[in-house]
């Protein structure tokens, strides 16, 4: 099963994530957090190139950088779907949708074509964090990488196109948007409460609930 996490810096895509995973975990699943980009030898060298390097990049040649990346870790996600694991994955294409399609201007048949030719890997459940900019960048503190550092109204921009993309990309048919602006404990019985059926019914075995039945019903603001 694959599991993918999506929304504006400060959503809190990797809290979330990681949350997931260690639960999976901890109920004995064979559960494994990657990100994109990263997670390859590959994938972990443009990260730094893209994230944490302020040398001047062209849009086309940062979404090329991408997808490069993604095309690796689509490699590992199909290896490891077929010894059944879990993968819960930090980004995936809708992320580049939004950052390089939106806000860099490239071509969104472009990306989506060569995502088609080097990845094709769609999430069984894509998870939409949904907060406003102000909101995130209260959580974030000091912005750190290129993509931190836009300005509040490029973040707005991301948010309503993440919104936009999300009725109409292919995570449509398996996305599900949440409001991130609850505290990570409640956030994160949100996504118990949104995965676990899904996955016990794959698994064709009884999860546990843990404190699920703790969180009150109805903060999944939508679902495509």
């Amino acid at each position: 099963m694959f599991i993918c996490f999506e929304g504006i810096d400060g959503a809190g895509k990797s809290t979330q994530a990681q949350m997931l995973t260690q639960r999976l975990l901890n109920a004995g699943i064979d559960a494994e957090l990657v990100a994109d980009p990263g997670t390859t030898s590959i994938g972990t060298a443009i990260r730094q190139i893209l994230l944490h390097n302020d040398a001047p990049i062209s849009p086309a040649a940062q979404m090329l950088l991408f997808s490069a990346g993604r095309a690796e870790l689509a490699a590992y996600i199909n290896e490891r779907l077929k010894q059944n694991a879990v993968i819960i994955c930090d980004r995936w294409l809708l992320s580049t949708f939004v950052y390089q399609g939106e806000i860099n201007n490239i071509s969104l048949d472009l990306i989506s074509n060569i995502f088609k030719e080097t990845s094709a890997v769609y999430p069984d459940i894509c998870i939409l964090l949904d907060i406003s900019p102000e909101e995130a960048k209260e959580r974030m503190g000091k912005p750190g990488d290129r993509y931190e550092r836009r300005c509040l109204e490029d973040r707005q921009r991301m948010r309503d196109a993440y919104l936009r993309h999300a009725t109409e990309r292919p995570h449509a048919k398996t996305l599900h948007i949440l409001a991130a602006n609850l505290s990570p404990k409640e956030t994160h019985e949100d996504v118990h409460r949104l995965v676990f059926p899904v996955l016990a019914k794959q698994l064709k075995r009884d999860m546990p609930h843990g404190s699920a039945s703790q969180s009150q019903p109805g903060r999944a603001k939508a679902s495509a």
